[in-house]
């Protein structure tokens, strides 16, 4: 599937940004509105009360502890409503000055569901040309719950992430090309992405052997014909070693990386250790 999201105008698909927490990444924020701009779309925040600390809160028992566990107290729904309310106030005015900066249309929402549900649901009311970007960074066993995400939110072509140490979304955007067939609308997206981003194009071609690379830099070079403004980088990765993968990422700095959801720089099973410790900008995973 390309990566793409509708236009405005279009009302086929926007950003979807998903917010769960009090303390968002702000380069989360940063890359949802990146995108948007590239697009020419929207950004739509999700505000998502997880209905399962709901449904916990409804017990007798249940009590809130503090990070230092020296304090206790009981715990409502009422009162979470009232929290996630105000915290997401304080957020919404947040992003929608950051919006309007950027010239991006934004609108907000709050719904009580699971949070893979919610994003379903949201996708599927406005046309099949949505991407999601999650507000919280990954961490290292979330290959599972991004498996879950693709497949269950069939009106998504891409969500995208950051680790917890991204810092920037300014820098090269990087196609991250593992199957020759998809390079051309990843090459698309990542053209659209440079033009807000001020970076310039490398293409990473990521194979187990030196002949299957070879194979694929001709290729490409065929697809960017003279251009001089990107850059052919090869990473040979031996037996599956995606640290190999994650550790080009990181010495090329890149501002934004687009990648296939499933292949070795994020896998669909395993964990993702080493893009957490690498990763210092936001990625885009495509189907």
């Amino acid at each position: 599937m390309i990566a793409h999201v509708a236009e405005a105008a279009e009302a086929r698909g926007r950003v979807v940004l998903q917010l769960r927490t009090a303390n968002p990444h702000s380069v989360a924020i940063e890359a949802a509105l990146r995108v948007a701009q590239a697009f020419q779309s929207g950004v739509e925040t999700l505000f998502v009360e997880d209905r399962h600390i709901f449904e916990l809160a409804s017990f007798p028992f249940a009590r809130e502890i503090s990070l230092t566990g020296r304090r206790k107290r009981t715990i409502s729904a009422e009162d979470l409503e009232r929290e996630f309310r105000l915290t997401f106030a304080a957020i919404q005015r947040r992003i929608a000055a950051l919006a309007r900066a950027a010239e991006v249309p934004i609108r907000h929402r709050i719904v009580r569901d699971d949070p893979i549900d919610a994003l379903a649901t949201t996708c599927a009311e406005c046309g099949p040309w949505n991407v999601v970007a999650l507000g919280e960074p990954f961490g290292i066993a979330s290959c599972e719950t991004l498996r879950q995400l693709f497949e269950a939110v069939v009106d998504a072509t891409g969500v995208v992430v950051v680790g917890p140490h991204a810092r920037r979304t300014s820098g090269p955007v990087i196609v991250a090309a593992e199957d020759i067939d998809r390079l051309p609308s990843m090459v698309r997206a990542a053209e659209r992405l440079a033009s807000v981003t001020g970076g310039s194009l490398v293409v990473l071609l990521i194979a187990d052997d030196e002949e299957r690379l070879h194979w694929m830099e001709a290729q490409a070079r065929l697809l960017l014909g003279e251009r001089i403004d990107a850059q052919i980088v090869r990473a040979e990765v031996a037996r599956g070693a995606t640290e190999v993968v994650a550790e080009e990422l990181r010495r090329l700095k890149g501002g934004f990386v687009i990648a296939q959801f499933g292949g070795l720089v994020v896998p669909a099973d395993g964990n993702l250790r080493a893009l957490a410790v690498a990763l210092e900008c936001p990625i885009l995973l495509v189907r």
